[in-house]
């Protein structure tokens, strides 16, 4: 997107047909599809900053209709400077409340950029402009104001505006910054929200007691289970979370500072006895639910006919680990037998194109994927296990998380370092800067996918299953480490120069 002086957009609506107004939007990257009153808006905010103004260059440099990929968020008018950011929302009619709701939250997202930002919203009917004062309240201010604030900025050359906003900023983890999530230092997509809203305001009949909710690596599942539930026990409700996993950190900081009733899916018959003891719940959750026993899950359909309580499998059918995971298929039979009403996630959110690239190409190398530069991604070729232990060490002391197979191959469980995880550990998770191990167990079928070579016929743990989890939980930067595999460090090297 390319920022535009608003008397050019102006003159350009008025003396141009519309055939090239279009084309001449999309040479800005502006939406074509802006709407009449949303152009008679503009039109009167520049007028009120006429009457304050007449120096062309505070009306210079601004980006329309800006929108952060993959969150859906916009903005109207944003101005970037080298020293602060300037957005400008504009509005036919003006509630206070849903104004200052929407600037708070731009608030929110623009201070990513670290630097100052000021958010105001001009109402064009009362002609009446409003500024987000740092109590997030807002207040009535004249437009010499604002004019004073475009005159000082400093603006910014930018030749790409997506490289400053970053979404993986905007997906708050409830295990890897469960302070910010308890603190709702976060904002629910438009889909997000639209799910939460039907799950929480559903009556209890047959055909929506029981939700399923599905979503990929970086779609906001996790966030958006836990949100739900955190919403609920706000509300005084009888919760349970049934965590179908392993407990990670965020788990325990959840149950222990903050009391929250996460249980591991091994103490279910602990809590669950029968129908009458199932029915106090006014919500059950299986977290991961696709790492259920089938047992449990036929156990728990069996009470759950009898009973009324609300309950939420959330899961993601790729995130499988084992033989028996994968044979059982109990997303499946979720929706087969309890016929859930399914939600499903499609916004990535956690989204990092360039790791995204690296990893569909990596495990296929015939997919077709953009061109990419992997400036994020690096590789170390050991050939000795000694030396690739030694290295992983090394990294962890520097910061990184490396996430070895389960159980163990590289890393040693006495030395107990937390940044040292196995894949069992971190479903669910996402880490700034991790490693993962491709060893030479690892080799590429006819078909060019990346498979493993196995001990045994049926292994307990799946490893190209393994590698997927270990490396999708990247938000940005990737360290793959192959050990003694020529081959597979030679596909990666002609990936990584293309």
């Amino acid at each position: 997107m390319k920022p535009i002086i608003l008397f050019s957009l102006l003159n350009a609506k008025e003396d141009l047909d519309e055939t090239n107004f279009i084309q001449y939007l999309e040479q800005f990257g502006i939406n074509p599809r802006l709407r009449t009153s949303e152009f008679l808006d503009l039109h009167a905010f520049v007028e009120s900053l006429r009457k304050g103004h007449e120096t062309v260059e505070i009306y210079n440099g601004y980006y329309v209709g800006y929108m952060i990929k993959q969150i859906g968020k916009e903005f109207d008018l944003l101005r970037i400077g080298k020293d602060c950011v300037i957005n400008i929302e504009l509005k036919r009619e003006g509630d206070i409340g849903k104004v200052t709701k929407q600037l708070v939250q731009n608030r929110h997202y623009l201070n990513f950029l670290d630097v100052d930002v000021y958010n105001f919203t001009y109402i064009s009917s009362t002609n009446r402009l409003y500024q987000l004062n740092e109590h997030n309240q807002v207040d009535e201010i004249e437009i010499h104001t604002l004019i004073e604030k475009l005159q000082r900025q400093q603006l910014r050359v930018i030749e790409n505006l997506d490289d400053l906003f970053d979404p993986s900023n905007y997906l708050v983890s409830p295990f890897n910054a469960t302070e910010a999530f308890m603190e709702d230092k976060y904002f629910l997509s438009a889909q997000q929200s639209t799910y939460k809203r039907e799950i929480i305001t559903s009556k209890l009949v047959d055909q929506s007691k029981v939700f399923a909710l599905q979503g990929g690596p970086g779609t906001g599942k996790s966030l958006l289970t836990y949100d739900i539930a955190k919403e609920y026990i706000r509300q005084s409700k009888n919760v349970i979370i049934f965590n179908c996993g392993r407990l990670n950190g965020g788990h325990i900081k959840l149950i222990h500072e903050y009391r929250w009733p996460i249980v591991p899916i091994s103490k279910f018959h602990d809590v669950i006895h029968d129908e009458s003891n199932l029915s106090k719940y006014d919500l059950i959750i299986f977290d991961e639910a696709q790492r259920l026993y089938l047992k449990k899950l036929q156990e728990f359909i069996r009470l759950l006919e009898k009973s009324k309580t609300k309950c939420i499998f959330s899961y993601d059918p790729s995130q499988v680990l084992t033989a028996f995971e994968m044979k059982n298929k109990i997303p499946k039979l979720i929706e087969t037998t309890l016929k859930p009403v399914k939600y499903e996630l499609t916004e990535v959110v956690r989204y990092n194109k360039e790791i995204h690239s690296f990893i569909k190409k990596l495990f296929d190398l015939s997919s077709q994927v953009p061109m990419q530069q992997y400036s994020n991604v690096s590789i170390q070729y050991f050939s000795s296990v000694q030396a690739t232990k030694s290295y992983l060490n090394f990294l962890q002391e520097a910061g990184w998380k490396v996430i070895d197979f389960t159980p163990s191959r590289y890393i040693d469980p006495s030395r107990n370092h937390p940044m040292a995880v196995t894949t069992a550990d971190v479903i669910g998770q996402e880490f700034d800067q991790v490693a993962a191990v491709i060893d030479e167990t690892f080799y590429y079928k006819p078909n060019n996918r990346l498979a493993a070579k196995v001990e045994c016929r049926k292994p307990y743990y799946h490893p190209a299953k393994m590698l997927y989890q270990n490396i999708s939980r990247t938000r940005k930067k990737l360290q793959v480490v192959v050990v003694n595999n020529l081959v597979v460090m030679d596909h990666i090297l002609k990936i990584l120069k293309h």
